[in-house]
């Protein structure tokens, strides 16, 4: 109820202009409440660690220009995009010729420079079980757990007695290290491994197959 430019509210008589500023009081709260909820908004949306700002490089960090095991490599031509950053353990290929660079006839020849000590042989081992088992199987039988019949992988080569016939007797220590070291056939290369643990694989394939003792 209004009466001589006064609001009569209940028991209470309130300024007309009081009322007003009560108003404008009132809205510039919620003004303030909506532009704080907008900037929430923004500062959640707006890109961070997870996103970059150049869509040129990559918009999202999980979505790097990175060469991806077994990928095809398009940047071939661009070398400096891979050298090593300073302070990285080199992966050579000790005091043995790059295979990659001999013909198959040498790589055949290649002298086994590591002796088949128990030491050797545990190593090899050890190797083995991680890298080569998955399709050899543990005993080089070829019945890994991802080979066929227990995975899709078929006409895995027994490298060891578990089939009742081997391969492996009939290779050269050279051929057995080159395949490790660049693969063949359906078969990757295994460079990661180091190149005395190559050995070291090839002394236990023999033990497996009766040409090494422990």
């Amino acid at each position: 109820m209004r009466r001589n430019g006064f609001e009569l509210s209940g028991l209470s008589v309130i300024p007309e202009a009081s009322a007003s500023r009560a108003v404008r009081t009132t809205e510039r709260k919620a003004t303030r409440k909506l532009l704080l909820a907008g900037l929430l908004v923004a500062i959640l949306g707006a890109p961070g660690c997870w996103e970059q700002v150049s869509p040129e490089w990559f918009p999202q960090m999980k979505w790097q220009l990175a060469v991806q095991a077994f990928e095809k490599n398009d940047y071939q031509d661009r070398v400096t995009l891979f050298i090593p950053p300073e302070g990285t353990v080199p992966v050579d290929w000790g005091d043995v010729a790059a295979p990659g660079e001999m013909t198959m006839a040498e790589t055949e020849e290649i002298q086994n420079p590591q002796p088949a000590t128990l030491e050797s042989l545990k190593n090899g081992e050890m190797f083995f079980q991680r890298n080569c088992a998955a399709c050899h199987g543990p005993t080089g039988a070829g019945d890994g757990p991802i080979a066929s019949p227990n995975g899709p992988i078929v006409g895995v080569l027994p490298i060891g007695p578990g089939a009742g016939f081997s391969l492996a007797p009939a290779l050269t220590d050279g051929h057995i290290y080159t395949t490790i070291s660049l693969g063949r056939g359906r078969m990757p290369s295994y460079r990661r491994i180091p190149p005395e643990a190559r050995w070291d694989i090839v002394n236990y394939i023999r033990d497996l197959n009766g040409q090494g003792g422990r």
